[in-house]
């Protein structure tokens, strides 16, 4: 913090540190807030009392920005969408800003020329939105998250529903017609709307249609036919694995399509498509023994993860879990409980709070013990993180697989295992 100050008295920006005071509204014509900071901040509710705009990053962002956008939102898999679209783009010859929820804030898409800005929105992001408007906008699912910040699925979604709230009708909504509270959206939207999934539908109309056939996964890589209007298009090899992957691309081809990139190249692009950091993330393998890393912290994705491993692999797997967040951990405990059926070994350590504080009877411990009652036979609490390497070593064999799980540190410890495999090799 003292780094930034340092940085921001350069500029003459007043920063203050400390316990919050009104008195800091003083003469403010604006205030923008970090996503995370929850809607009853004391400056956020004296600001809105007083008349003060409260905008997120991503609508100061758009309104200086020049260049169109595409923003995508959804519980699950915006990251590597936003990845997807964003590497067709840039193959097809395109400046593209790439960033918003995935590490570069938005605010520096303003400054730039580019030719498309694609960009990654949480729900916490669009809550303080207004003008903000993405030429082309997606939503990929929904399923209950956060529900320390909201009271039920109808809340959550209608945060994320605003990405759309302010597109004109010459622009796109690309929409999941596989998720029922997506697909419930396209009736009340001004944009046209544009829809990608698996499953048919009477009601499409004019470029509506992107679906897909003949999936096939083994190990790091996908394989697919893609349909439009029943049309067939072509075969596209995906390096990731999973249907889950498969709907993700999907879901760019139809964002590129409505950008005018040839279904050629978009396919070409996807089969190129290098991964991300922390998605289905091969660590390495010694001794037999391959460590792979993912991020997955919420039961949706984790069981769809565990299912394209599964599906791809066909290895025995342990499972080591850091469970993120007491709060998410809490509010989500049952669907926890029943998203690791498919796992030979599981080993959880204790929650990473990420800041928060913890909820008493909320814990790793707890949930060992509730998956344990459901009937999974080989399942332990580690409450130190550090611990695991060295307890799971001796009963690893040649052939087996470990995915060490979560949005946390938890990626350290498939790290320590494949040292102590070397060293054991040695």
């Amino acid at each position: 913090m003292r780094q930034a100050r340092s940085e921001l008295s350069r500029l003459s920006a007043a920063c203050h540190l400390g316990p919050e005071e009104t008195a800091w509204l003083d003469g403010v014509d604006a205030v923008v807030p970090s996503p995370g900071v929850p809607r009853d901040n004391k400056l956020l509710v004296e600001a809105a009392r007083r008349g003060i705009e409260v905008l997120s990053e991503i609508e100061l962002a758009a309104r200086f920005g020049r260049a169109p956008m595409v923003a995508i939102t959804g519980t699950n898999g915006k990251t590597t969408t936003t990845r997807l679209v964003a590497g067709i783009l840039e193959a097809a010859g395109l400046r593209v800003f790439a960033g918003g929820n995935i590490g570069k804030p938005l605010i520096e898409y303003a400054d730039g020329t580019w030719d498309w800005g694609v960009v990654e929105v949480s729900s916490f992001q669009l809550e303080w939105v207004r003008d903000f408007r993405p030429r082309v906008a997606l939503c990929l699912n929904l399923s209950e998250d956060h529900l320390d910040r909201y009271d039920g699925l109808a809340s959550y979604g209608a945060a994320k529903a605003r990405i759309f709230a302010a597109q004109h009708p010459d622009d796109v909504a690309v929409l999941n017609r596989d998720d029922p509270w997506v697909w419930g959206l396209r009736e009340e939207l001004g944009a046209r709307v544009v829809s990608f999934g698996w499953s048919e539908v009477e009601d499409l109309s004019g470029d509506a249609d992107f679906s897909a056939e003949g999936v096939r996964t083994r190990q790091m890589e996908s394989t697919f036919t893609v349909l439009h209007q029943r049309r067939l298009l072509g075969p596209v090899t995906l390096p990731m694995p999973g249907r889950h992957s498969v709907a993700n691309a999907l879901a760019a081809i139809a964002v590129a399509a409505e950008l005018g990139i040839d279904f050629t190249a978009a396919a070409a692009a996807l089969g190129a498509f290098a991964g991300i950091h922390r998605r289905s993330e091969i660590k390495g393998e010694v001794a037999g023994v391959l460590v792979m890393d993912d991020y997955g912290h919420h039961p949706t994705e984790i069981e769809t993860t565990l299912q394209a491993i599964a599906e791809g692999w066909g290895r025995p797997l342990t499972v080591v879990f850091q469970p993120h967040r007491y709060s998410r951990t809490k509010d989500l405990f049952e669907d926890f409980v029943s998203a690791f059926d498919r796992v030979h070994r599981l080993i959880l350590t204790d929650v990473y709070g990420a800041g928060e504080d913890p909820i008493p009877g909320t814990s790793g411990e707890e949930l060992c013990r509730a998956i344990r009652r459901r009937g999974h036979m080989d399942v332990e609490f580690v409450a130190a993180k550090e611990d695991v390497a060295g307890g799971l070593l001796p009963r690893l064999s040649d052939g087996d697989m470990v995915l060490t799980l979560g949005a946390g540190d938890i990626y350290k410890v498939g790290e320590a295992l494949l040292e102590s495999l070397r060293e054991q090799r040695q």
